[in-house]
């Protein structure tokens, strides 16, 4: 498990922390620790509603809320046209659920799903054996989304 599993899997409630530990070290012996990343764990507030601002208010409106959450700015109306979430009341925030993408050959996530199909696959593999709820089940997808 990398470093930046172990901090994201702390971030989560105490709870969770058993079963989320389980994912990851499936995914550590299906994958290995440098095929995945971990991109998220508990979100707070402010991040969430900048997050569901995304595809529904104005750029400007959108990048003050990230600005505020201390993410970074989009940079056109294109990269806000697309929704990222579809609630204000992610289990993120409650350190309930995680965020885990494939890694591409630079060591950077990727939310390419045509080309590391097989690895987000075996990614809600693991995630349904550690007995976790996946966002890839959901209509839409949410395919790196996984939660209690």
């Amino acid at each position: 498990m990398t470093i930046q599993s172990i901090n994201k899997l702390k971030e989560l409630s105490p709870d969770a922390q058993p079963v989320f530990r389980k994912f990851l070290n499936l995914l550590d012996a299906e994958l290995g620790e440098d095929r995945y990343i971990v991109f998220e764990g508990r979100r707070t507030v402010a991040v969430q509603e900048a997050y569901y601002a995304q595809g529904r208010e104005s750029l400007e409106e959108v990048n003050k809320k990230r600005a505020a959450a201390g993410l970074y700015l989009l940079r056109s109306e294109n990269d806000n046209k697309y929704k990222i979430t579809w609630t204000l009341q992610s289990k993120h925030i409650d350190g309930l659920a995680m965020d885990v993408l494939p890694a591409d050959g630079r060591g950077n996530p990727t939310w390419d799903l045509a080309h590391y199909y097989k690895i987000f696959v075996t990614i809600r593999d693991c995630a349904k054996k550690a007995g976790l709820t996946c966002g890839a089940d959901w209509n839409p997808p949410d395919w790196p989304h996984y939660q209690i």
